[in-house]
C-alpha cells in the first residue's frame, strides 16, 4: 500500500516528520510519498529517512500534480482543509485528518467521519493506531473509496443505473423484472440526453 502525506503548500501538517519517521520505519511494508511544500526545513529533515528507511519513500517540494500523487495513493495523511478535502473525494481516495484546527478543519474531519470517508487522529498514538489498522484491513478502505465516491455530486443517475444493473442480474419475479427494466431505460435515456445538450 502507498500512503501520502499532505502538510499543503506550506507545510502546516504538524508532526510530518514523525509520520514519515513512523511510515518509512514501520514493520508494516508500506511505500510513502510526502509533499513538504514550500518547507524546505522539513524537506531537509527527511534526508536521513531518504538515504536509511525500512520502507521506500519519496519527497516531494511543491508540486502542481497533487492529483496524479492522489490517484496513486491507497490512504492520504493530511490537514482538514477544504481545498485537500474535496480533491481527495473526487480522487476517492481515504482520508486520516491527523490534530484539526478548531472550527472549518473540525467541521470537515467530522463530515469525513460521517459519511465513512475518512478517520480523525488527535494525537500520535491514535495516528498508529488508525493506520495500522486501515494497512491490516483492506477492506475498511474499500469501503471508505465507496463512501468518497458517493459523496462525490453529479453522479447520481450513474450510480442509479449501476444500482438497478445489479437488480437485473438478481433472480425476481416478472413483474419486477419489467418495472426495473423500464427504470433503467428511462433514466439511461436522461442521462443520454444530457450529455448530448452539454456537447451542443
Amino acid at each position: 500500500p502507498t500512503v501520502l502525506v499532505m502538510g499543503g503548500a506550506y507545510g502546516v501538517l504538524g508532526g510530518a516528520k514523525w509520520i514519515c519517521k513512523f511510515l518509512v520505519e514501520s514493520d508494516f511494508p508500506v511505500q510513502t510519498m510526502i509533499v513538504c511544500g514550500q518547507d524546505e526545513k522539513l524537506y531537509k529533515a527527511l534526508d536521513p529517512l531518504m538515504a536509511n528507511g525500512k520502507n521506500p519513500a519519496a519527497r516531494f517540494g511543491f508540486v502542481k500534480n497533487v492529483e496524479e500523487l492522489m490517484s496513486a495513493a491507497d490512504m492520504i495523511i493530511t490537514k482538514a482543509g477544504g481545498l485537500t478535502v474535496s480533491e481527495a473525494l473526487t480522487k476517492r481516495v481515504p482520508l486520516v485528518i491527523f490534530r484539526p484546527i478548531p472550527g472549518q478543519e473540525e467541521e470537515n474531519a467530522r463530515y469525513l467521519e460521517d459519511i465513512g470517508a475518512g478517520r480523525t487522529a488527535k494525537n500520535e498514538e491514535e495516528l498508529e493506531e488508525i493506520i495500522f489498522a486501515l494497512l491490516k484491513h483492506s477492506k475498511d478502505l474499500l469501503r471508505m473509496r465507496r463512501a468518497a465516491e458517493l459523496a462525490v455530486p453529479g453522479r447520481a443517475a450513474e450510480l442509479a443505473v449501476q444500482s438497478m444493473l445489479q437488480l437485473l442480474e438478481q433472480p425476481q419475479n416478472t413483474q419486477t423484472l419489467q418495472n426495473t427494466q423500464k427504470i433503467a431505460t428511462n433514466v439511461g435515456t436522461r442521462r443520454e440526453r444530457y450529455i448530448l445538450r452539454r456537447k451542443a
